[in-house]
């Protein structure tokens, strides 16, 4: 079964795939802790600087969590990957996941066809 659409913020955009979603999403977490590294070293100007590009940064992690949290999951592997990857974000405080993440990604696994 093909899956070609999925619906992120009210438009239909490709699905990706769950493997990819969740790259982008620990390539965005990757980018939070790079600069909240900097911002603690820095001061002034740099520091304002470095809170705005962080608080889009931010921005930009929870939309790619959305995003991996409502995709559609094709396979039983997918459906595992997904369950494990959403476990480790809550089990070691990576980040805060929104109630509405939580129920997209058990959504997710109720419309697995076999």
């Amino acid at each position: 079964m093909a899956i070609q659409l999925v619906c992120s913020n009210g438009q239909m955009e490709p699905a990706e795939g769950v493997a990819n979603l969740i790259a982008a999403h620990r390539q965005s977490l990757a980018m939070l802790e790079y600069l909240g590294r900097r911002l603690m070293e820095a001061e002034g100007a740099d520091a304002a600087l470095l809170g705005q590009r962080m608080d889009a940064v931010m921005a930009q992690e929870a939309a790619a969590r959305r995003r991996a949290a409502i995709a559609p999951v094709a396979t039983v592997a997918d459906m595992k990957m997904k369950a494990a990857y959403f476990q480790g974000l809550m089990g070691h405080g990576w980040c805060e996941i929104d109630v509405d993440d939580l129920q997209a990604v058990l959504g997710s696994f109720t419309k697995l066809q076999s």
